[in-house]
């Protein structure tokens, strides 16, 4: 007998629907954070490739002029932004990617929940 199989003297459907309402609830929490992890990901991406686009477009106008001097940073800060701007895409991926695979398990989930509730509607025993 598993958990959904409850006996009908505990409260049979009722605590099968507060169970699936739990756990809802904390399915539907638990994505909203990773929506939230994975838009600031995006954001912190977004970021750094712009600082990157400016450090590269520093490194042009030091050629341009000549600078060594200043080309020499500028070259250095682009390295530094390269390595930051690929750490920022590859959490972003991460971030995405998990999202991905937990709005799948959330969707299989909550279709799981449905059926069930629509069973114990339909069950003469779960009324």
């Amino acid at each position: 007998m598993d958990a959904w199989e409850a006996d009908e003297g505990s409260g049979g459907a009722a605590d099968r629907e507060a169970v699936r309402t739990a756990e809802q609830t904390v399915h539907d929490a638990w994505l909203g954070q990773l929506l939230l992890a994975e838009a600031e990901s995006e954001a912190t991406m977004a970021a750094s490739t712009r600082v990157r686009h400016r450090v590269a477009e520093r490194v042009r106008d030091a050629q341009r002029s000549g600078d060594l001097v200043s080309l020499a940073r500028s070259q250095a800060e682009l390295e530094h932004a390269d390595r930051a701007c690929g750490r920022a895409l590859g959490e972003y991926a991460e971030a995405r990617d998990q999202l991905a695979r937990e709005l799948a398990e959330w969707t299989d989930a909550t279709a799981g929940r449905a059926r069930q509730a629509w069973c114990d509607r339909s069950s003469p025993r779960g009324r």
